[in-house]
């Protein structure tokens, strides 16, 4: 596989945008031209110039700084929350469609009863609930997406499930719990994958959504979500302020669509 995600031009184009924000996530101490935390009260909103390539905000703070460190705080709730919703949602998906029966019928339907609503509704009333932290905002991420991932999941099962190899594990006396995750799980791998790079799209805007609404990390963090909420109040006179980090939050959802885009190709291949 490696190969032909090398010969793909979506993948490449998408993980390099990826792992641009990965850098920055990472560097954003070392490369920031300023401190994206700093106050400076004798340039607010100042336009892009040579000094400021981005402008500054209401408080003088510099604008590409502050969109450069903006990539930490999503690319730590979107990709833990991702992985947590991977787990959760194999788990379910693997149970379910092995036993099938009673404890498949109940699982879907809560699995259903999830997937009804969409997903911010849910992540929002929770959050108002339990509060407003990172902690909470990537639980709440995984819980509402997990259903999502088990439904995937049991479709991949009910499949292998009927597989000579499953048959041969049962007549050697495994264990159903090694069954599924030694025999079945190795065998779904493919989908989840897939499912995985797409969850990670969808968990960066959903992060990004509940930073907008304020409703998960709270200033002075330099989040692209809260930062563009924040900001709003001067769009028409420093558009600068709210258009830089809207479009780098649209730039890293693109980046991970595309690479999923491309996975999803050499899996198919």
């Amino acid at each position: 596989m490696p190969g032909r995600l090398i010969r793909n031009a979506a993948f490449l184009a998408g993980g390099a945008v990826v792992v641009f924000w990965i850098f920055a996530a990472l560097e954003w101490k070392v490369i920031t031209p300023y401190d994206p935390f700093a106050v400076g009260p004798a340039h607010p909103l100042a336009p892009p110039s040579g000094a400021h390539w981005l402008g500054t905000d209401d408080l003088g703070r510099d604008v590409l700084s502050r969109v450069l460190a903006g990539a930490a705080p999503v690319l730590t709730i979107a990709p833990t929350a991702t992985l947590l919703s991977l787990l959760g949602g194999t788990t379910i998906g693997l149970v379910a469609g092995f036993h099938r029966g009673l404890l498949d019928d109940v699982l879907m339907r809560l699995v259903d009863a999830v997937m009804s609503l969409p997903v911010i509704i849910p992540a929002t009333v929770v959050l108002a609930l339990v509060g407003r932290s990172t902690t909470n905002v990537i639980l709440a991420i995984a819980v509402l997406f997990s259903p999502l991932v088990a439904r995937t999941v049991r479709s991949a099962v009910l499949i292998e499930r009927e597989r000579e190899y499953v048959d041969a594990a049962r007549l050697r006396g495994d264990r159903g719990l090694f069954i599924m995750f030694f025999e079945i799980l190795p065998n779904v791998t493919s989908p989840l994958i897939v499912e995985g790079t797409v969850r990670l799209g969808y968990a960066v805007f959903t992060a990004g959504t509940l930073s907008f609404l304020q409703l998960g990390i709270q200033p002075p963090s330099p989040d692209w979500g809260l930062t563009v909420a924040v900001e709003r109040a001067f769009v028409q006179i420093a558009p600068w302020t709210v258009l830089a980090p809207a479009l780098a939050l649209a730039s890293l959802i693109i980046g991970v669509n595309l690479a999923a885009d491309g996975v999803r190709r050499a899996l198919a291949e």
